[in-house]
């Protein structure tokens, strides 16, 4: 009572007790099944395997007949009175007699043979052992083969037919003509007998030969002979297939049955039987009986053990259930009404979510705690009172070197990475490479990590190295290809120097940070120290003056392969300064360009803020490579609108007079009287008119541009001829030697000798 008590009851007791029933159903089941369909199967196999072993034992003695029968046709083609027989071109009474007399001992020594007979058609004569009536029609025909097969039905006068299996023998014919044949026929029930005498008798099982067309030569209802079978669909399987024996399950006449068949290879006849699926388990019945049995008591034994079972599973669930509710962590309504597991459930819940709610808080709060000391601790802000005295003391007993270096991890392509993903999403790029560089760094040295900037990670690591050797860098390096493989992003990284005491920290940070400067030079996914960036920079270079001039040019002439070889030429000095020097100077080189050319957005209505907006550019630089990039786009864009504006339908026609003026003066740059007025008479244009559509559409004044043809030709004979200074000047139209060195100096930023003496490229 004590059990049915606790199913009517208790939820989850019930729920154990149904379960562990199942499991008993499901596992007694299978069981029984599996032994009951395993052992019917391996009945069956057995059974499908004597079959074949009784057909093949027939199809044997078929062939045993079927040798018998052609050693006879060559006894008898090997006998001298049969010869004589069928050759005789007349009859003769005493040649049959003797052929006759030959038949009968023959056929007296195989009684399985029913009659043999001997047909001469050139004579008519024939002779046979049994007395039936010639079939000379028969006989005669014609057939493909040395030696047909024929079932017959034969009759003799006064006595039953006999079914017989005929075998005819045409021997050799001469000119296509038969003039005999040989004719032995072999008793059907033969066969028919030797399969029966083998299998054991069995009701409504069925046993014949059929040949390979399906015409029934030997059945076990002597009704069947020489019934065509073909249209069955077992036989039809049968006769189709290529196996030499095999067993089909078909349902013929509304029962299921077993077909086994053997084909004889020799005489290609199949012997096949048919029986009852339900009859070839005479004891399935009790079998199955025995084992509904034996799973009723294996169900009992299971009801037995689950109940047992469950009780010894759910008396610490009640124990808990109870405690719950003494504790008033839930209301006490009959237990049919609720879930034991949901009441336990929900009572563990509110005790995890508690502590999970405090030990984060305490995550939090000591995670706040160690980034504002190490960040402190990095900024050398200890002495200023920030941090409490027991956090401090704390982080003093572990922070004991004996060596610190601070590392610094720059994402790089910060302007591409705001451009692509939010603020959450870069949050998350830092957090990945600060648990990354953790990770591997923790195997060697001792690590805390503190996030500065918005861009960069800090590390601060402990060592007792007094310095750093190869395999840190490959520990660094390989930090780097992590990052890159799971985010494809690269990272830059700068080691700040080591130092031996917590008040030096902030020491090594600003090395950092310098040395990240130098990433300018060395490139995205640099790893940079004091070695690495000990560069001898420190030097004062001067402003490139003459390469800003020549660049400007080669925008004016819209050259821009020329711009490319410039802008090479400007990044390769930026290369040998040091990184303050290289930020100043860009930022000169694009404030002179923007002077240049900002009439452009006079002229042609162009925004001003798309000049402006490359000053904000600049400042996203990271690399020489992004400099040039940037120097390239915008000059190529100066270039554009130059081109544009020159294709442009209303100004085609003045682009055309300025391209006039431009060949006059390439033709009259030696012309010491060339001027504004000479080339406007050339264009039969006024001067002022001429000047001001020259300056907006080259971007350069007439007079400028005149002195860059001049000094770009006065260049090519400096470095091709021996003349002198002053006749080059003349050749170029300025006969004053002094204004020329002027010009050529203001250009180049050299004297025209000094140029000359200067080594060739």
């Amino acid at each position: 009572m004590t059990f049915l008590k606790r199913i009517l009851q208790y939820r989850i007791y019930r729920r154990l007790v149904i379960s562990y029933l199942l499991l008993m159903i499901v596992t007694i089941t299978l069981l029984c099944t599996i032994l009951y369909t395993l052992f019917s199967s391996s009945a069956v196999k057995e059974i499908e395997q004597s079959s074949k072993e009784m057909l093949s034992q027939v199809s044997y003695t078929a062939n045993v007949v079927y040798k018998q029968v052609q050693d006879i046709t060559f006894q008898l083609l090997n006998d001298n009175q049969i010869m004589t027989f069928i050759y005789a071109d007349e009859e003769n009474k005493l040649i049959n007699y003797n052929a006759s007399l030959l038949l009968g001992k023959v056929n007296g020594l195989n009684p399985l043979i029913a009659n043999i007979s001997l047909y001469n058609f050139t004579n008519g004569a024939y002779v046979d052992t049994a007395g039936y009536e010639p079939d000379r029609k028969f006989a005669a025909a014609k057939q493909t083969q040395y030696i047909g097969l024929y079932p017959q039905e034969k009759v003799k006068e006064g006595k039953e037919s006999l079914h017989v299996l005929t075998f005819k023998i045409l021997p050799e014919q001469f000119a296509g003509i038969i003039t005999s044949a040989i004719i032995v026929d072999l008793k059907e029930s033969t066969i028919q007998n030797t399969m029966l005498s083998i299998s054991a008798s069995q009701k409504d099982a069925n046993y014949f030969v059929v040949d390979s067309k399906g015409t029934v030569l030997s059945h076990s209802d002597t009704t069947r002979f020489m019934d065509n079978f073909s249209s069955q669909d077992y036989i039809q399987d049968i006769l189709k297939g290529d196996k030499l024996q095999g067993s089909l399950v078909r349902s013929i006449d509304h029962k299921q049955m077993l077909i086994t068949y053997v084909n004889s290879s020799a005489l290609n006849w199949y012997f096949i039987s048919v029986r009852p699926y339900d009859q070839l388990l005479s004891n399935i019945h009790q079998l199955r009986n025995m084992t509904l049995l034996f799973g009723f008591l294996l169900f009992i034994i299971g009801l037995t053990l689950s109940l047992l079972f469950s009780g010894n599973f759910y008396n610490p669930i009640k124990a808990l259930v109870d405690k719950v509710n003494e504790n008033g962590n839930a209301a006490k309504p009959p237990l049919l009404r609720f879930d034991e597991y949901e009441l336990l459930s929900e009572a563990f819940s509110s005790s995890l979510e508690s502590a999970k709610t405090m030990q984060n808080s305490l995550n939090r709060s000591t995670e706040l705690l160690n980034n504002s000391y190490i960040f402190n601790v990095i900024k050398g802000n200890l002495d200023k009172g920030v941090i409490a005295y027991e956090v401090g003391r704390e982080w003093l007993e572990r922070l004991r070197g004996p060596q610190f270096a601070v590392l610094l991890f720059r994402i790089d392509g910060l302007r591409m990475l705001k451009e692509r993903y939010n603020a959450f999403d870069r949050r998350l790029f830092r957090f990945a490479v600060s648990n990354i560089a953790q990770e591997l760094l923790s195997k060697v040295f001792k690590v805390d990590i503190a996030i500065v900037e918005e861009e960069e990670t800090v590390i601060l690591i402990q060592t007792d190295q007094v310095s750093f050797d190869k395999d840190f860098y490959f520990l660094l390096a390989e930090i780097q290809d992590t990052i890159n493989a799971y985010y494809k992003i690269t990272v830059s990284i700068s080691i700040g120097d080591l130092c031996d005491s917590v008040g030096d920290i902030n020491g090594s940070y600003q090395c950092a940070q310098q040395y990240m400067k130098e990433k300018l030079f060395a490139g995205n996914g640099a790893i940079l120290d004091a070695t690495s960036v000990s560069r001898g920079k420190e030097m004062t270079t001067r402003y490139p003056s003459s390469n800003e001039r020549k660049l400007i040019d080669s925008i004016k002439l819209c050259h821009k392969k020329s711009i490319q070889n410039e802008v090479s030429i400007w990044s390769g000095y930026l290369a040998r300064s040091s990184h303050t020097q290289a930020i100043q100077y860009t930022n000169f080189l694009f404030h002179a360009i923007i002077r240049e050319f900002e009439s452009i957005t006079e002229w042609w209505a162009m925004d001003p803020i798309e000049f402006n907006q490359v000053m904000d550019d600049i400042h996203y630089i990271e690399t020489l490579d992004e400099m040039e990039q940037l120097l390239t786009s915008f000059c190529f864009r100066i270039v554009s609108l130059i081109e544009e504006n020159k294709n442009d339908v209303a100004a085609a026609k003045n682009a055309k007079v300025i391209e006039e003026v431009k060949r006059f003066l390439h033709k009259q740059y030696a012309d010491p009287s060339l001027s504004l007025e000479l080339a406007s008479d050339h264009v039969g244009l006024s001067a002022g008119y001429i000047g001001k559509l020259f300056k907006s559409i080259t971007g350069s004044s007439f007079n400028d541009y005149v002195a860059i043809i001049r000094m770009e030709q006065a260049k090519t004979w400096l470095t091709t001829t021996n003349e002198a200074v002053a006749q080059i000047g003349e050749k170029v139209g300025i006969y004053n030697v002094s204004y020329f060195s002027t010009l050529f100096k203001k250009k180049y930023g050299m004297t025209p000798s000094q140029y000359r003496e200067q080594p060739g490229p």
